[in-house]
């Protein structure tokens, strides 16, 4: 399978945020997942966090009163 590469080039001014978002629903779920964790990685590695293990955020759903 051949990889494709888009690309864009245009003055800032004119800059918006469609093509961006025509791109990252045509690339789906999958390919957004694994660039934000591609991002998170590199994020990591420049604060010089090597060592830690990345995981999902969790966060409370419900809190019920006893």
């Amino acid at each position: 399978m051949k990889k494709k590469i888009w690309m864009r080039i245009v003055p800032l001014e004119k800059s918006n945020d469609d093509w961006d978002i025509r791109f990252w629903k045509k690339a789906g779920t999958l390919a957004r997942f694994s660039a934000t964790w591609q991002m998170l990685d590199e994020f990591y590695k420049m604060r010089g966090k090597n060592g830690i293990k990345r995981r999902l955020q969790r966060t409370v759903q419900n809190i019920q009163r006893i």
